[in-house]
């Protein structure tokens, strides 16, 4: 994620308004990110515009794990990449595991 104002940190996760499953998923990978990388909880995003979570017939979500715009989310992008990816797959396998 970016943005202009170098305050912004943390991770979100968008999905598709109205898709239940989605929003499932995504508070899944939301929470093992925040709970093991210790960023900021920005929470789930509704995104009606992105082609990626409406033109699909499975579960989707976009995950914004950081800032790189932020000098302290750009260090946990950096040195931590391995982390997200596995804080990701556990947030799936979560959600999997709850079915």
């Amino acid at each position: 994620n970016s943005f202009a104002n170098p305050n912004a940190q943390g991770t979100e996760v968008c999905v598709f308004p109205g898709s239940h499953v989605g929003r499932e998923l995504g508070g899944c990978i939301q929470r093992q990110i925040v709970d093991s990388l210790g960023t900021v909880d920005r929470g789930l995003k509704d995104r009606d515009g992105l082609y990626v979570l409406r033109a699909t017939d499975m579960p989707a979500v976009l995950v914004e794990t950081a800032f790189i715009s932020n000098g302290e989310d750009a260090a946990k992008l950096r040195d931590q990449a391995d982390e997200f990816a596995r804080a990701i797959a556990r947030g799936v396998t979560d959600y999997i595991c709850s079915l």
